[in-house]
């Protein structure tokens, strides 16, 4: 018979948190910027208050906020009895629910889900009834996917949970944070925390590390003369005549000289691996052909109404990209509130500059196409990823 522990393992989670009474425990599962936390209540042997509840969550939404303003959503998953449920929800099988006096002391009890741990006798057959979910017609309808599944699992294997080894120096620490917290706030009298893998470890940028090994690579091909770099380079010709269509790529990817890599590998880096962190990779990874595409197509329209013959080759349109998308990033989820802000502006803006110094013949038209395909390529994705958050939150529990 499978714990609840090892259900939410199936589902993407992971134990974060346990009190070192074994009463309250979380599971957390992460998605880019997006948290969902289920919070376990182990009330069968004693009732938590309201204040506590919220103080186990908000210990959550500190740590696992990062300071990079994460969209977290709650649940509280609630363990009782048939009688625990009962004297707090009336009717707890989903008819006659009412409201305890419209106090709101009281109406969180209709937003959490139960977990019923009924070991009465079933009037027909005699054997104890078991497990079930209650789900509160005020409660969220679903949670990420979650409910049918938690229904057949607990129907099937009951409530069980396998309880983690304490760690008493990571309880100590939470402890210390949790009574620095405001009184009033119910933190007094909470239990101290035991916290497993409370720092996210840093994710390799693979996507990023494959674009400078890429760049790196065809600058040592080009540089051994395996290939001539004029040949995939862009020129006037390149729009007029669809077979060279494929320079609109080649470009991107090769570089003139020494520093001219540095410079742009550079930027690529700093920039490319903070906006990995914010995006799927395979956005992007799109997002870059895009913006190297757009810098690219710029810089020969703009050449062919000059009416003059140029060749240009290198990342910088693709990377200026990435830049407008990080600055865009940051406008859209409003980290001008943080100081943070305008030191990731101030850097990607030296960035910006520096890497249009370090060589002559600069196309700033590539750079330009980059920057703004960048930004509006971010403002979508960071537009279609709030809508889809919205929508969502429509059915979490808040």
């Amino acid at each position: 018979m499978k714990t609840l522990n090892e259900f939410f393992a199936q589902q993407g989670y992971r134990i974060y948190m346990c009190s070192l009474d074994q009463r309250y425990m979380s599971f957390v599962q992460e998605e880019n910027y997006s948290v969902n936390i289920v919070c376990f209540f182990d009330e069968r042997r004693q009732t938590s208050t309201r204040a506590q509840m919220q103080a186990f969550e908000e210990v959550h939404r500190g740590r696992l906020d990062y300071g990079r303003g994460k969209d977290i959503h709650f649940l509280r998953l609630v363990c009782t009895d048939a009688t625990g449920v009962g004297s707090l929800v009336p009717g707890v099988d989903g008819h006659g629910l009412e409201e305890n006096d419209e106090n709101e002391d009281f109406s969180w009890i209709h937003r959490v889900w139960y977990l019923i741990d009924d070991e009465n006798p079933d009037p027909d057959t005699g054997k104890p009834l078991g497990a079930r979910l209650f789900v509160p017609p005020d409660a969220a309808e679903d949670f990420y996917g979650l409910r049918k599944h938690l229904e057949a699992h607990v129907s099937e294997c009951g409530v069980a949970v396998q309880l983690p080894e304490l760690n008493l120096d990571a309880a100590q620490h939470t402890r210390n944070d949790m009574d620095r917290a405001p009184a009033e706030q119910g933190l007094d009298g909470m239990p101290r925390i035991h916290e497993k893998e409370s720092i996210k470890p840093r994710e390799v940028s693979w996507v990023t590390t494959g674009l400078l090994l890429i760049n790196a690579m065809m600058y040592i091909l080009s540089s051994m003369h395996v290939f001539d770099p004029e040949a995939f380079a862009l020129s006037v010709d390149t729009l007029r005549d669809p077979s060279l269509w494929y320079r609109l790529v080649t470009y991107m990817f090769l570089h003139r000289n020494l520093s001219h890599l540095a410079g742009n590998m550079l930027m690529l880096y700093a920039a490319g691996s903070m906006v990995e962190e914010k995006m799927h990779r395979a956005a992007y990874l799109i997002m870059y052909f895009v913006c190297g595409l757009a810098g690219g197509i710029l810089s020969v329209w703009s050449q062919m109404n000059a009416g003059e013959e140029y060749s240009s080759l290198g990342a910088s349109g693709a990377i200026y990209g990435i830049v407008g998308a990080l600055i865009a990033w940051m406008l859209m989820n409003r980290q001008w509130r943080s100081i943070r802000f305008y030191n990731r502006i101030l850097i990607a803006l030296l960035l910006l500059f520096y890497g249009g110094s370090l060589d002559e013949g600069i196309d700033y038209m590539a750079h330009l196409g980059g920057f703004v395909a960048g930004l509006l390529f971010a403002g979508i994705y960071v537009l279609i990823r709030w809508k889809k958050s919205q929508q969502q939150r429509k059915g979490a529990n808040t």
